[in-house]
């Protein structure tokens, strides 16, 4: 399972959002969007914090852990715990990051692989309709309160096309992440955009498969967080994806009694659609 960064220290940290640019293509410095941590971002941050002291909410949690932890997978049972909420961008940083890259608002915008919905519903409101999918069933519910439509998880790129197809930190944790793509590239509207977010360095762990590794794993290559990117890149221009702007950002997560928060390190992009040369 991803192993999330404990902090040593609670405030944001500038860092989170920084590259060294010096390690960057003329291409990726054009299309880099630099972020900073924000109220949205803060106010997660301390609803961690305070979350993290509730003791008695925190023992619930352990306890129910123990025992649901036989029958049901972690995801299962954060979903009907209603804990474990991730964060990867604010609204404001979606927006930006959308501008950046020239992207329509407005249509469909469906979160592949969406959890329990609260990363993406910080930015769907710009879309008109807002859909997604997800195979643990509390996790659908949580998605049904949060007034998504859902979809079925091998047939939901065949309901017509898409204004903004959403993978947040799903390539990493599902077996077929080149097959989401190719899913992918065929729900995407002409003028649609892929906003995909990847935890680097890649380190697979597929939570339904015997042996959490994947049955393809992409070819990424390099030994620092602007190689990987590099590398990343241009496996999804031989995808049919070409990058129209991109940033990094902390993956957060609610935290527990040993920390108020953690963190892993997100590369988040705007890709629109390209047809491939044979």
């Amino acid at each position: 399972m991803a192993n999330f960064h404990q902090p040593k220290v609670l405030p944001v940290e500038k860092k989170w959002y920084r590259v060294d640019k010096s390690r960057l293509s003329e291409n990726l410095k054009n299309k880099f969007v630099q972020l900073d941590p924000d109220e949205e971002t803060k106010e997660f941050l301390s609803a961690s914090i305070d979350k993290s002291s509730w003791v008695w909410t925190q023992i619930w949690y352990l306890l129910a852990k123990a025992v649901l932890r036989h029958f049901w997978s972690i995801t299962d049972i954060n979903g009907w715990l209603g804990r474990g909420s991730m964060f990867v961008l604010s609204g404001a940083q979606a927006r930006r990051l959308l501008g950046a890259a020239g992207a329509r608002v407005g249509g469909r915008l469906v979160d592949v692989g969406a959890g329990d919905g609260e990363v993406s519903r910080r930015f769907a409101h710009l879309y008109d309709d807002k859909l997604a999918t997800e195979i643990s069933s509390c996790m659908r519910k949580a998605l049904k309160t949060k007034g998504y439509t859902l979809l079925d998880t091998e047939s939901w790129c065949e309901g017509g096309e898409f204004e903004c197809v959403c993978m947040l930190n799903l390539l990493d944790r599902c077996a077929a992440p080149r097959g989401m793509l190719r899913q992918a590239r065929a729900a995407l509207a002409s003028h649609g955009v892929l906003l995909l977010a990847l935890v680097l360095p890649y380190k697979p762990y597929v939570e339904v498969t015997p042996d959490h590794k994947p049955t393809e794993r992409l070819p990424i290559t390099g030994v620092t967080f602007e190689e990987q990117v590099s590398s990343f890149v241009s496996f999804m221009r031989e995808m049919g994806f070409e990058l129209s702007a991109w940033s990094r950002a902390p993956y957060l997560c609610e935290g527990d009694f040993a920390q108020a928060y953690y963190w892993l390190d997100d590369s988040v992009y705007v890709f629109k659609p390209i047809d491939i040369k044979s």
